[in-house]
C-alpha cells in the first residue's frame, strides 16, 4: 500500500519548518496567564493588596491541613512602615482568618494596628514573633515568612540533615534550603530568632528547623507560601525516597539548569497563583472582611 509523504509545503501549512519545542518557562515560551506582580498606585492600595493576600495565606494553608493548634505564622512586612509587619492573632484559626483579624506589630512587639482575640495572655503569638521578628530586621529584602508545624516539614526535622538535591523539584531550591542544627525548645528569645536568621543566611528562601519544622522567607507572601507548600512536598518525598533507599544526588550543571528557569521569585509567585484563586473560588472571598 502507497505510503504518503509530506513535502516542506504541506509541513508549512501546520508548522514553522523552523519551529521549536519549548518547555513552559523557558524564555520565549507563552503561558496561559501572564501572571506578573501588580503595581499600585499609592502604598494604602498596596498595604490593602498585602492583607488580603496575607489572610488568604492562612485559609490556604488550612485547606492543605498545615495548621496545627494556635501554631503557625505568616508574616508580611508593611508597605508604609517597613520597620513593622503583619501577622495574625494568637488563637484564631486559619480557617477564619479575615483581613480585619490582622495586627500590625513593630520590631519592639508593639501593635500599631489591630486589636487581636487575645488567648492565654498573648495577642501574638511569642514565638511567632521572636522568629518573624529577626527575620524582617536582619533581612530588609525579606518581605514575607511563612512557619508552621506540618506533618512532613516536622517529621523530616528531627533527622537534623538537609534535604538531598535529587529531584527536579529539590534542584528548584538548589542550596537556598539551609538547616538550622539546633533546637532550643519554644523560641521565646530574640537570639534564638537571630540564630534562626542567621542559619537562613543572605540569600536562603527555606530553612530547615530542627527537631521543629520548616520556614520559607520570600519578597512576596505569595512566593513565601509556594515555597513553603513546595518545601512541605519536598520534606514527604524525601521521607518516602529515604525509607526506599538511598536518593541519587543530580549533578551541579543540572541543579544551576533547573534553578535557573525554575527557582526565581518570579516563578514561585507565578505558581502560587493557581493556589490563590483556588481559595477564592472556594471562599468568595470572604477573607477580605
Amino acid at each position: 500500500m502507497p505510503t504518503a509523504t509530506l513535502t516542506q509545503e504541506d509541513t508549512a501549512s501546520t508548522t514553522s519548518k523552523n519551529a521549536t519545542l519549548r518547555l513552559r518557562g523557558a524564555a520565549a515560551s507563552a503561558r496561559s496567564k501572564k501572571y506578573t506582580q501588580p503595581t499600585f498606585a499609592s502604598k494604602e492600595d498596596e498595604r490593602k493588596y498585602q492583607k488580603e493576600r496575607l489572610a488568604a495565606s492562612f485559609r490556604i494553608f488550612s485547606k492543605l491541613g498545615f495548621d496545627e493548634g494556635v501554631a503557625g505564622h505568616i508574616t508580611v512586612r508593611d508597605a508604609i512602615n517597613p520597620h513593622a509587619f503583619w501577622v495574625n492573632p494568637y488563637g484564631v484559626a486559619f480557617d477564619l482568618m479575615t483581613v480585619s483579624d490582622l495586627l500590625l506589630i513593630d520590631h519592639d512587639g508593639n501593635v500599631l494596628e489591630g486589636s487581636g482575640k487575645p488567648g492565654d495572655g498573648q495577642i501574638y503569638n511569642a514565638a511567632g514573633f521572636a522568629i518573624h521578628g529577626a527575620v524582617h530586621a536582619m533581612r530588609p529584602d525579606v518581605h514575607a515568612a511563612a512557619h508552621s508545624h506540618t506533618t512532613f516539614g516536622r517529621a523530616f526535622s528531627v533527622l537534623g540533615r538537609n534535604v538531598d538535591i535529587a529531584s527536579h523539584d529539590a534542584a528548584q531550591f538548589a542550596d537556598t534550603v539551609r538547616l538550622y542544627d539546633n533546637f532550643g525548645g519554644i523560641v521565646l528569645d530574640d537570639e534564638e530568632g537571630r540564630n534562626i536568621c542567621k542559619a537562613l543566611g543572605p540569600d536562603g528562601k527555606g530553612v530547615i528547623l530542627r527537631n521543629h519544622g520548616i520556614l520559607t522567607a520570600a519578597q512576596s507572601v505569595d512566593a513565601a507560601v509556594a515555597y513553603f507548600v513546595r518545601l512541605e512536598q519536598l520534606c514527604e518525598s524525601q521521607l518516602l525516597s529515604d525509607a526506599l533507599g538511598s536518593p541519587t544526588s543530580i549533578n551541579q550543571e543540572d541543579i544551576a539548569a533547573v534553578f535557573a528557569a525554575h527557582g526565581g521569585e518570579d516563578e514561585a509567585f507565578f505558581q502560587a497563583q493557581e493556589m490563590f484563586e483556588w481559595i477564592e473560588q472556594e471562599t468568595g472571598g470572604d477573607y477580605k472582611l
